[in-house]
């Protein structure tokens, strides 16, 4: 692949516009693939924002070319919108209640943020996984704003064969209300699928104009791929607008599309 297209693989094969407000939830690389659709929006000549509405590590200088905590920051709407038309690329949040954890913005201050600095894109990741590999979301889960044009559904490969447990996933107990899975029982490519699918999941988080895509991380190699490929099967045709797998780690990182 050679030209401008080769440069934005994953924006272009996700179908992410100029315009968007982007929901990254799920588990097992959302950030990852924040920063990834944000470095290619760079490339693209956007303006981007990348923030969240629950929480986020500290992005490094490699993330992210500048950084704001709102508030350690009180005149960040006067800084901010400066700061991203020089550097094309801001990461925004709310608090910082540890060194190595922040708070993401509430409805309000994101409003504000929009308002102020109008992005070419604004990336959001919306959910919280606590580390850990999968996961299903709770009640009150994911956290997805208004004005949100399209989601991302994130689950990684890497679940696959992960024992149903408090250690490698968040909220087990929904997982196996939605599943039947059992405690101890390993996590199958047919059992992502489920989860991710399911209407008590992700889907009941977007208005149904809103399209949902899924994207598998860590699927570089052929079994992994499998894997991916075993997932998107399992999938109903119905639910996502597309199922796509990618290695975002990989040297040269590439996107395809599974259905």
């Amino acid at each position: 692949m050679s030209g401008p297209a080769a440069k934005t693989p994953f924006l272009d094969t996700l179908g992410i516009r100029r315009g968007d407000a982007v929901a990254i939830v799920g588990s097992g690389g959302k950030a990852t693939l924040m920063y990834r659709l944000a470095g290619e929006a760079v490339d693209r000549g956007d303006a981007v924002i990348t923030t969240s509405t629950t929480h986020l590590h500290p992005p490094t200088s490699k993330q992210t070319r500048g950084f704001y905590v709102t508030s350690e920051t009180p005149d960040w709407p006067a800084l901010v919108p400066p700061e991203l038309k020089t550097r094309r690329h801001v990461t925004v949040l709310g608090d910082r209640p540890r060194p190595d954890k922040l708070k993401g913005l509430d409805a309000e201050e994101l409003e504000k943020l929009r308002e102020v600095c109008a992005p070419d894109l604004l990336l959001m990741k919306a959910d919280g996984a606590r580390a850990r590999l999968f996961k299903a979301p709770g009640d009150h889960e994911p956290v997805v704003p208004e004005g949100t044009t399209r989601g991302v559904v994130v689950a990684t490969v890497r679940a696959v064969g992960i024992q149903l447990d408090e250690r490698q996933v968040h909220r087990p107990e929904r997982v196996g209300r939605l599943t039947g899975l059992g405690q101890d029982e390993p996590v199958t490519p047919e059992v992502i699928a489920s989860v991710v699918s399911h209407p008590e999941a992700y889907r009941r988080a977007f208005p149904d104009s809103v399209p949902l895509s899924l994207y598998l991380s860590c699927a570089g190699d052929e079994e992994s791929l499998d894997l991916a490929r075993r997932i998107a099967v399992a999938v109903p045709d119905s639910v996502f607008e597309g199922v796509y797998c990618g290695d975002i780690a990989r040297s040269r990182a590439q996107v395809v599309r599974l259905a």
